[in-house]
């Protein structure tokens, strides 16, 4: 199935290079592509559809920026290994205009959204009355793709620069721009931008029924991507009926605890499984060294926040600087690290450990060096003392984040090495700076892969869809809303799903791993959801619709640039970048007071 997607990206490329895809065609150069003539074939209808799939696959998303100089800052998944350029800012949810990386994400969804649009284009211009049942069945079908990609590609936007209902949703466009007049389309209200998205979604569902194709669109894809647009919406009553639509017929079911705990890796075994109803599919790319040219089959989005390793072959003789640990960075950049706050969330009580490793009394100067053969090792009561600490926390710390000198993974020899602390954050001994692990390569070094990770992003899974569902049900049925919420939960501590275990909560507001002061300590959904999809890019999904920013900040503190704080609404919404603002002449509404 990874091998799909190489095509699409590469015609993507192709196709976004372009001011639009009407342009292409009206050049008037004679040995370019007509319109009369082009999509003349099924084929090209096809080359138009796959490049929107190549929407997700930009810089500005799943290729680079969206998780480690976005979503991961914005909701404090990561904290900064340094004070790099202008993502201070967004650490402190306060992005300034001239942000790059805001603006790259701006720019690149509203590619995604004409891709797309050109890709509808396309279908009505290959259509005709006269074609075989097989093609009107095969073009229909390419049609509720082009509208989820659509869609798909709006919800991202929304999730990023709208926050007040009664306030200023995205531009909105159903067509591929052919004026400058029409390229400058005003913002939309926040309601009419939703509107738009659940009527794009409507439309597409009748197109999918039936399909099965894992890595392409289907129904329930898009039947769970507009629950979620109704809960972001406010549309309680409609996401209630989907949601309980898509548990009773789908056929999904949340997968065994060995699934689970292997799916986020980049192992084809355990992807596109029976919990996934979308995810975005990625694969190595072995012609392109990480996405820096533009698109890309992998993402390069663990390069950001690759682990820095333990570098084996490290110098007798301990320094006072570097603590003996030389780190080999040549694996990733390694500028994100899991905010250690995140840590104790999940359970872990511990402080940090002692800056100084201590010599190792069996260490064997004669042999090869390994894990278990080191000159210089972590404290051993620290060590022991995590170990048994860890035997308490919830198991999916042990999926999302990795332990310095205590947890292992394999270094670019094939050897286990401990997972480090980078040398930057050796001066700061007070942070713990536990390393990324989910959508990392567990067997080896990001650059292994060509920065191109194969790892795939979820988008839409079973157990996500039953945290909704607990959600909007919660008030009127508490008693099922607890059970869908232990269904999840006894998943990620290895239980059988449907029957009761040792570890069910008794009630919704339960005691959660979350320490005393966080507000999520007896807070049971919001919990769950934030353990569940940890590091998915969900959870800043969820702040924002529940409004709990200033709580979140409240127990987060402070970060990588200095003390943290909350700005009202402003906390949740990204500004217009100030070059959009200019080639509007000032003539589109900023977010918020920025």
């Amino acid at each position: 199935m990874k091998n799909k997607i190489y095509q699409y990206i590469c015609i993507a490329f192709l196709l976004a290079a372009l001011p639009s895809c009407q342009d292409f065609l009206e050049i008037s150069d004679k040995g370019s592509v007509s319109p009369k003539i082009f999509p003349s074939t099924m084929e090209q209808v096809n080359l138009m559809l796959t490049a929107s799939y190549a929407g997700s696959h930009t810089k500005g998303l799943y290729t680079f920026y969206w998780f480690p100089m976005g979503i991961y800052l914005y909701d404090k998944t990561s904290n900064l290994d340094a004070t790099y350029d202008l993502r201070g800012t967004q650490l402190n949810n306060n992005t300034d205009l001239d942000c790059e990386y805001n603006t790259q994400t701006y720019s690149d969804i509203f590619r995604w959204v004409e891709l797309s649009n050109a890709a509808l284009e396309a279908i009505d211009q290959y259509w005709n009355d006269d074609l075989p049942d097989t093609q009107k069945e095969e073009l229909n079908y390419m049609k509720g793709q082009a509208l989820f990609n659509r869609a798909l590609a709006y919800w991202h936007g929304q999730i990023y620069f709208e926050i007040d209902p009664n306030g200023w949703g995205l531009p909105l466009f159903n067509k591929v721009p052919k004026t400058i007049e029409e390229m400058m389309a005003p913002r939309a209200t926040t309601k009419d931008s939703w509107d738009f998205i659940i009527q794009t979604l409507k439309e597409a569902i009748p197109h999918l029924i039936g399909k099965t194709d894992p890595t392409r669109a289907t129904e329930w894809a898009a039947k769970g991507l507009l629950a979620k647009v109704y809960m972001q919406a406010g549309y309680k009553a409609e996401a209630q009926a989907l949601l309980e639509e898509i548990i009773t017929k789908s056929g999904k079911k949340l997968v065994p605890f060995t699934v689970y705990s292997a799916m986020f890796y980049g192992d084809p075994a355990n992807e596109f499984n029976e919990e996934t109803l979308y995810e975005i599919d990625m694969s190595i790319n072995e012609k392109q060294n990480g996405p820096w040219a533009g698109y890309t089959t992998g993402s390069g989005m663990p390069m950001v926040f690759a682990p820095w390793p333990l570098n084996l072959k490290f110098r007798d003789k301990p320094s006072d600087t570097e603590f003996d640990i030389i780190t080999n960075a040549t694996g990733g950049w390694g500028n994100n690290y899991i905010h250690d706050a995140n840590i104790r969330r999940f359970g872990f009580t511990l402080g940090p450990p002692p800056v100084k490793r201590v010599k190792n009394p069996n260490f064997d100067s004669r042999a090869e060096r390994s894990i278990d053969n080191l000159p210089y090792i972590l404290d051993p009561v620290y060590h022991q003392a995590s170990i048994d600490e860890r035997a308490n926390t919830d198991p999916r710390l042990s999926m999302c984040a990795a332990q310095p000198y205590v947890d292992t993974f394999l270094d670019d020899m094939g050897r286990p090495t401990y997972y480090d602390k980078s040398p930057g954050l050796n001066q700061f001994p007070q942070i713990m700076a536990w390393n990324h692990k989910k959508f990392t390569n567990l067997l080896g070094y990001e650059n292994q892969k060509n920065f191109s990770s194969d790892a795939n992003y979820p988008i839409v899974r079973l157990a996500d869809i039953y945290l909704l569902y607990a959600e909007v049900v919660k008030d009127t049925d508490p008693a099922k809303a607890l059970e869908y919420i232990n269904k999840v939960h006894r998943r990620a501590y290895n239980y059988p799903v449907d029957a009761p275990s040792p570890v069910d909560y008794k009630s919704l507001n339960g005691r959660t791993k979350a320490a005393p002061e966080d507000h999520l300590a007896n807070d049971v959904l919001k919990y769950e959801r934030w353990a569940e999809l940890f590091a998915e890019g969900q959870w800043w999904f969820d702040i924002r619709r529940w409004k709990i920013g200033e709580q979140e900040v409240k127990y987060y503190k402070e970060a990588r640039n200095g003390p943290l704080s909350f700005r009202s609404d402003d906390y949740y919404v990204q500004p217009i970048p100030k070059t959009e603002v200019e080639r509007y002449n000032g003539k589109i509404e900023q977010s918020g007071n920025y």
